[in-house]
């Protein structure tokens, strides 16, 4: 009977803190970052980033390339791959920072190598993916992961 009551009152207790913190409405979620449609307008028909190299090879005109493109989500975007006869795609999808993404696509390490990446707010090159020949084989790793966070500011 001495537990039932010990119960019965936790139980009331747990209830009552609940209540009180959801009546509080003092508390308003603000995304910082919303100010970018999630849906673009016009979709650009042609690629927003490139590279391309040729392939060395006696007899054919190979090369390996890699496009951006595009999508109608304004932050994801679509990578055309291509390496001799190989033609691959991969999507890319970066954050809100708050600004409009810009793709930008830089020289890999190695020969036949690229690393597919963004600019910050501050202009700073963000590398995303790394799309590599490696044994004639290709190769999309991805190199760092990105995130945006979400702050509750009081009003």
């Amino acid at each position: 009977m001495k537990y039932c009551c010990i119960l019965f009152l936790l139980t009331l207790f747990a209830c009552n803190q609940q209540n009180k913190s959801e009546g509080s409405s003092d508390q308003s979620e603000i995304v910082i970052n919303d100010t970018i449609p999630p849906l673009r307008n016009e979709v650009a028909s042609g690629p927003v980033a490139s590279f391309s190299e040729k392939v060395k090879d006696p007899l054919n005109d190979w090369k390996f390339a890699v496009e951006v493109y595009e999508t109608k989500a304004t932050f994801e975007f679509l990578a055309k791959i291509k390496y001799k006869e190989l033609e691959v795609e991969d999507s890319l999808k970066i954050p809100n920072f708050g600004i409009m993404p810009k793709i930008e696509i830089q020289k890999g390490p190695k020969e036949q190598s690229c690393i597919i990446g963004f600019l910050d707010k501050k202009g700073v090159f963000k590398e995303y993916k790394l799309v590599q020949i490696k044994n004639q084989q290709l190769k999309i790793s991805t190199l760092k992961y990105y995130a945006r966070t979400r702050y509750k500011v009081k009003k």
